[in-house]
């Protein structure tokens, strides 16, 4: 049956309440996956994207491949995290992706303590695959952990050309052992495949 296309206000509002419906239950560890994101599949609040417009690899209509981070704040209100928020350990963090045509990509995390999280796809051999069209809550929320400084978040996309998943994470290892520069500095992955971060100041 073909899908109708959401108004853009609508679809907006439905993400907010599925980000609402989160399960964000804490466990140990590092940036540790945690309870399922319930209803991530439906979570497209992205710009909509007409019906019939062929995907740029690059971007739709002007549209770029980015990530959108979540958390629940103290009230049990669900919040937007934007480049150079401050988060804290403990901070459960949704990790969305908008892919804006691309459909394959890597999303990885580095941290203060120089270690690196594979976030998409869910192990390294698996596909990394992403929807190319709205905007895509990743399957579990994360736990921020207590490594000093920051935590970076990166989506690696390469429109439908191949990606490895390998290069990817060696990259994140490589810049990781970086320190400062790991920050704000690219990942040393191919210049055709493209990058969008999200750097998050980290506290106690």
């Amino acid at each position: 049956m073909p899908r109708l296309r959401p108004d853009p206000r609508q679809a907006a509002r439905s993400s907010l309440r599925a980000l609402a419906a989160l399960a964000l239950v804490a466990v140990g560890g590092a940036c540790t996956p945690t309870e399922p994101a319930q209803g991530s599949a439906d979570a497209s609040t992205g710009p909509a994207e007409p019906q019939g417009v062929d995907d740029d690899p690059v971007r739709i209509k002007g549209l770029r491949p980015h990530l959108r981070l979540h958390r629940r704040g103290p009230a049990g209100l669900i919040e937007e995290l934007r480049d150079g928020d401050v988060a804290r350990t403990g901070d459960l963090v949704q990790i969305s992706y908008v892919a804006a045509g691309n459909r394959n990509g890597v999303v990885v995390s580095l941290d203060g303590r120089g270690h690196v999280t594979l976030h998409h796809p869910d192990r390294p051999d698996a596909p990394p695959t992403l929807e190319a069209r709205g905007e895509h809550a990743l399957d579990h929320a994360y736990e921020l952990d207590d490594a000093e400084a920051f935590e970076r978040f990166v989506l690696v996309t390469s429109g439908d050309q191949p990606l490895a998943t390998a290069v990817v994470l060696a990259a994140a290892h490589e810049l990781a052992l970086r320190g400062e520069a790991a920050r704000h500095s690219p990942l040393p992955v191919p210049v055709r495949w493209r990058q969008s971060s999200i750097l998050l100041q980290k506290r106690p």
